[in-house]
């Protein structure tokens, strides 16, 4: 398993490559979004285009990066997934707490502002 990761503004996307199965690369990768959490990041979409095959382990680490998020106000959405990650998923009752979409595009969209405090909301409701 590979991955690589991109910026859209507060929004990162790791790009998924290969077969998912809980290798040293797919723990590096729970340990570099837990680094990313310290640092403010609070929205992930997982873009699954490029998997080949996800096995347990895998959707483990998965359940880990969303438990992560969510323990700290954030989230997480698919993208791109296909039959073969689209049916672990299924079997797992995955797709039911997390959303899924057809594009990254689409993922990073679904995502709505929110004020990160209530400071932020007052000056939010300032600004408007």
């Amino acid at each position: 398993m590979s991955y690589t990761e991109e910026d859209r503004g507060p929004i990162k996307i790791f790009h998924l490559q290969g077969k998912i199965m809980g290798d040293p690369e797919t723990q590096n990768m729970c340990l570099r979004l837990k680094d990313m959490i310290a640092g403010g990041v609070n929205c992930l979409v997982m873009d699954f285009g490029q998997v080949q095959w996800i096995n347990s382990s895998g959707i483990g680490a998965i359940i880990a990066c969303l438990t992560a998020l969510r323990d700290h106000g954030g989230d997480i959405r698919f993208a791109n997934l296909h039959h073969m990650t689209q049916r672990y998923f299924h079997l797992t009752k995955l797709e039911t707490v997390v959303a899924a979409y057809a594009s990254v595009e689409e993922a990073v969209a679904s995502f709505a502002y929110k004020p990160a405090s209530a400071e932020d909301q007052t000056v939010a409701a300032l600004v408007y």
